[in-house]
């Protein structure tokens, strides 16, 4: 989403006020140059009143008291977190970019589903906010292969509109194509590169849990698994 903000450019007015006043002194009366120099006023002013707004991006939203926590607990300081906010904000945009893209280009969505890349994408998003210290682990993602991924993705969709197309042509968008399923692959193995730390992690839980069970526990579950084998075979 955008929103639009307008600002009056004070200095046009005042030099279009002072053009009008000296035009009104030629005439050798300074009450035709007030005249004149409050029309141009009054027109430069509503000029600038009418003029096409810019457009400027929205304020990153407010941080709910949930994320600031979780921030905190990451080890993030109030300057970190901005940081970091915004360039997630950047990320959210230009998932949300290449969604809207393929959904408008058959080629392009069809290789999307064949390498799960928007899955892969909102993954990964979330992955980064959940470990927000790791952001630097995620950069060739997040500063080189997305926005490589929906440029291409532009591009290939601005190509495939041109009325006439040359071997020339077909040969680019097959080309992009290709590299978009390429980019796509890479994007998810990076992905499966970013969270496997928390794979190890989890890894690393249970064997420390296992050490810390009990041995009588342990020979209790073995005593249970007994139980079923023989209630299985009982069965069978």
């Amino acid at each position: 989403m955008k929103k639009t903000q307008k600002r009056i450019r004070t200095w046009r007015v005042l030099v279009w006020i002072a053009g009008g006043a000296a035009l009104g002194l030629l005439s050798g009366h300074i009450g035709m140059a007030i005249f004149v120099g409050a029309v141009f006023g009054v027109a430069r002013l509503i000029g600038e009143l009418s003029r096409p707004r810019p457009i400027v991006p929205n304020a990153t939203k407010p941080l709910s008291a949930s994320m600031a926590a979780h921030y905190q607990e990451s080890g993030l300081d109030d300057s970190e977190v901005k940081v970091f906010r915004e360039t997630m904000d950047t990320v959210s945009d230009q998932v949300q970019e290449f969604e809207t893209i393929i959904a408008r280009v058959p080629k392009l969505k069809s290789i999307a589903i064949n390498t799960d890349i928007v899955d892969v994408l909102h993954a990964y998003f979330k992955a980064i906010v959940n470990n927000p210290m790791a952001m630097g682990a995620a950069g060739h993602f997040i500063y080189e292969q997305l926005p490589n991924l929906v440029r291409i993705a532009e591009k290939y969709e601005a190509i495939s509109h041109h009325e006439v197309k040359t071997d020339d042509t077909y040969a680019v968008l097959t080309q992009a194509a290709n590299t978009t399923a390429d980019l796509a692959n890479a994007i998810r193995d990076d992905y499966a590169h970013f969270v496997e730390t928390d794979i190890d992690a989890l890894e690393a839980d249970i064997n420390l849990a296992k050490k810390q069970i009990p041995e009588s526990t342990q020979n209790i579950n073995t005593r249970v698994d007994l139980s079923g084998q023989k209630l299985k075979e009982h069965a069978e």
